[in-house]
Protein backbone atom coordinates (compact mmCIF):
# COMPACT_ATOMS: atom_id res chain seq x y z
CA UNK A 1 0.00 0.00 0.00
CA UNK A 2 3.03 2.44 0.98
CA UNK A 3 4.97 1.49 -2.09
CA UNK A 4 1.59 2.26 -4.21
CA UNK A 5 0.75 5.70 -2.50
CA UNK A 6 4.54 6.41 -3.42
CA UNK A 7 4.07 5.77 -6.91
CA UNK A 8 0.97 8.05 -6.93
CA UNK A 9 2.99 10.71 -5.61
CA UNK A 10 6.04 10.63 -7.63
CA UNK A 11 3.55 10.04 -10.61
CA UNK A 12 1.58 13.63 -9.62
CA UNK A 13 5.22 15.22 -9.18
CA UNK A 14 6.39 13.45 -12.97
CA UNK A 15 2.90 15.48 -14.82
CA UNK A 16 3.95 18.89 -12.49
CA UNK A 17 7.66 18.72 -14.48
CA UNK A 18 6.17 17.74 -17.54
CA UNK A 19 3.55 20.20 -17.56
CA UNK A 20 6.56 22.87 -16.45
CA UNK A 21 8.28 21.71 -19.92
CA UNK A 22 5.84 21.63 -21.96
CA UNK A 23 5.13 25.49 -20.70
CA UNK A 24 8.92 26.31 -20.92
CA UNK A 25 9.01 25.17 -24.43
CA UNK A 26 5.83 26.46 -26.20
CA UNK A 27 6.70 29.65 -24.46
CA UNK A 28 10.37 29.80 -25.26
CA UNK A 29 8.78 29.76 -29.04
CA UNK A 30 6.87 33.12 -28.34
CA UNK A 31 9.03 35.38 -26.00
CA UNK A 32 9.67 38.57 -27.52
CA UNK A 33 13.16 38.52 -25.97
CA UNK A 34 16.10 36.59 -27.25
CA UNK A 35 17.58 36.33 -23.80
CA UNK A 36 14.02 35.19 -22.51
CA UNK A 37 13.93 32.44 -24.86
CA UNK A 38 17.22 31.00 -24.31
CA UNK A 39 16.48 30.76 -20.60
CA UNK A 40 12.83 29.50 -21.33
CA UNK A 41 14.56 26.29 -23.38
CA UNK A 42 17.10 26.10 -20.55
CA UNK A 43 14.44 25.66 -17.83
CA UNK A 44 12.27 23.12 -20.29
CA UNK A 45 15.22 21.10 -20.29
CA UNK A 46 15.43 21.00 -16.91
CA UNK A 47 11.98 20.38 -15.80
CA UNK A 48 12.25 17.38 -18.22
CA UNK A 49 15.54 16.15 -16.25
CA UNK A 50 13.45 16.48 -13.10
CA UNK A 51 10.13 14.37 -14.07
CA UNK A 52 13.21 11.90 -15.72
CA UNK A 53 14.45 11.48 -12.22
CA UNK A 54 10.61 10.96 -11.03
CA UNK A 55 10.08 8.57 -13.92
CA UNK A 56 13.32 6.41 -12.78
CA UNK A 57 12.12 6.34 -9.07
CA UNK A 58 8.90 4.90 -10.45
CA UNK A 59 10.51 2.25 -12.24
CA UNK A 60 12.57 1.30 -9.61
CA UNK A 61 9.59 0.72 -7.46
CA UNK A 62 8.38 -1.39 -10.17
CA UNK A 63 5.73 1.27 -10.96
CA UNK A 64 3.98 2.56 -14.58
CA UNK A 65 5.64 5.94 -14.52
CA UNK A 66 3.64 9.45 -16.29
CA UNK A 67 4.75 10.02 -19.35
CA UNK A 68 2.83 13.63 -19.80
CA UNK A 69 1.67 16.84 -18.35
CA UNK A 70 -2.14 17.36 -16.83
CA UNK A 71 -4.94 18.14 -19.52
CA UNK A 72 -5.83 21.70 -17.62
CA UNK A 73 -2.06 22.66 -18.16
CA UNK A 74 -2.59 21.84 -21.79
CA UNK A 75 -5.57 24.21 -22.05
CA UNK A 76 -3.60 26.96 -19.76
CA UNK A 77 -1.20 26.75 -23.16
CA UNK A 78 -3.69 27.07 -25.56
CA UNK A 79 -5.48 30.05 -23.85
CA UNK A 80 -2.35 31.54 -23.27
CA UNK A 81 -1.52 31.22 -26.95
CA UNK A 82 -4.71 32.86 -28.06
CA UNK A 83 -4.41 35.33 -25.80
CA UNK A 84 -1.15 36.44 -27.49
CA UNK A 85 -2.48 36.19 -30.14
CA UNK A 86 -5.03 38.50 -29.78
CA UNK A 87 -3.10 40.83 -27.83
CA UNK A 88 0.41 40.58 -28.83
CA UNK A 89 3.33 38.65 -27.03
CA UNK A 90 3.84 39.89 -23.79
CA UNK A 91 6.97 39.09 -21.87
CA UNK A 92 5.53 40.09 -18.54
CA UNK A 93 2.91 38.02 -19.00
CA UNK A 94 5.14 35.18 -20.16
CA UNK A 95 6.99 36.12 -16.69
CA UNK A 96 4.07 36.19 -14.94
CA UNK A 97 2.63 32.78 -15.86
CA UNK A 98 6.25 31.15 -15.51
CA UNK A 99 6.16 32.23 -11.91
CA UNK A 100 2.22 30.62 -10.77
CA UNK A 101 3.12 27.53 -12.32
CA UNK A 102 6.86 27.36 -10.33
CA UNK A 103 4.52 28.81 -7.42
CA UNK A 104 1.89 25.55 -8.48
CA UNK A 105 5.06 23.20 -8.41
CA UNK A 106 5.75 24.14 -5.20
CA UNK A 107 3.04 23.74 -3.49
CA UNK A 108 2.63 20.45 -5.01
CA UNK A 109 6.28 19.24 -4.21
CA UNK A 110 5.11 20.58 -0.06
CA UNK A 111 2.15 18.61 -0.38
CA UNK A 112 3.81 15.16 -1.84
CA UNK A 113 6.52 15.94 1.32
CA UNK A 114 3.93 16.26 3.84
CA UNK A 115 2.67 12.58 3.24
CA UNK A 116 4.85 8.83 3.62
CA UNK A 117 7.66 9.16 1.57
CA UNK A 118 10.66 6.52 1.95
CA UNK A 119 14.05 8.98 2.90
CA UNK A 120 16.10 7.98 -0.30
CA UNK A 121 12.86 9.33 -2.07
CA UNK A 122 11.99 12.04 0.27
CA UNK A 123 16.03 13.53 -0.30
CA UNK A 124 15.43 13.65 -4.23
CA UNK A 125 11.98 15.60 -3.82
CA UNK A 126 13.54 17.66 -1.82
CA UNK A 127 16.25 18.87 -3.86
CA UNK A 128 14.33 19.08 -6.74
CA UNK A 129 11.95 21.59 -4.33
CA UNK A 130 14.79 23.50 -3.92
CA UNK A 131 15.96 23.91 -7.31
CA UNK A 132 11.83 25.04 -7.96
CA UNK A 133 12.09 27.29 -5.57
CA UNK A 134 15.85 28.50 -6.78
CA UNK A 135 14.06 29.13 -9.96
CA UNK A 136 11.08 31.41 -8.60
CA UNK A 137 13.56 33.33 -6.86
CA UNK A 138 15.36 34.18 -10.02
CA UNK A 139 12.14 34.67 -12.06
CA UNK A 140 10.86 37.44 -9.42
CA UNK A 141 14.25 38.66 -10.12
CA UNK A 142 13.01 38.93 -14.03
CA UNK A 143 9.78 40.24 -13.10
CA UNK A 144 11.55 43.25 -11.61
CA UNK A 145 14.03 43.54 -14.60
CA UNK A 146 10.75 43.63 -17.06
CA UNK A 147 9.11 46.30 -14.76
CA UNK A 148 12.07 48.28 -14.80
CA UNK A 149 12.70 48.38 -18.43
CA UNK A 150 8.22 48.72 -19.34
CA UNK A 151 6.51 51.02 -16.20
CA UNK A 152 3.27 51.18 -16.13
CA UNK A 153 1.79 54.53 -17.17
Amino acid sequence: MLTQNTIRTLNQLTRVCRDGEEFCRACGTRAASADLRTLLRHRSEEWGRLGDELQALVLLMGGEPATSGTAAACARRGWLAVRAALAGPSDAALIEEWRRIQRHALRRYAEAMSGYVPERIRRTVGLQADRISDRLDEIGSLQAQAAAHFPSS
